[in-house]
């Protein structure tokens, strides 16, 4: 059972809900959660379970769009290394490619950061 494409996007937010500004909305937006956000479920635009008994990565690709430092992108890679956030397969090497972009000037963002994941997993 492989080869399953999945895709996420954080954050997601609306700007009004029932016609009144929702200040619950606004999230903390550094690079480090954009990142672990989009390993989560709840960030996953497919009904499967990604917990680590029940499948595992092959690959992932992170889009980040916005105000990004590359420095940001390596520790925050660290971070998820070092915390086990999500689990690889033992036959091949873990990868979590990250490719970086400007924010586009015709799309207004409330966001400094904004991330789009791509993921092959096995569930």
């Amino acid at each position: 059972r492989l080869h399953f494409l999945m895709t996420g996007y954080t954050p997601l937010s609306f700007d009004h809900l029932g016609g009144e500004a929702n200040p619950l909305a606004v999230r903390k937006t550094s690079v480090m959660d954009v990142m672990r956000r989009l390993l989560q479920t709840k960030n996953i635009m497919v009904s499967c379970s990604t917990r680590k008994d029940r499948g595992c990565y092959i690959s992932i690709l992170d889009i980040i769009q916005g105000e990004v430092d590359p420095t940001q992108v390596h520790k925050s890679l660290q971070r998820i290394r070092e915390r086990q956030l999500c689990s690889f397969i033992p036959w091949g090497p873990a990868s979590i490619q990250v490719a970086l972009s400007r924010r586009s000037p015709y799309v207004k963002s409330p966001h400094r950061v904004s991330g789009l994941m791509l993921a092959n997993h096995t569930s």
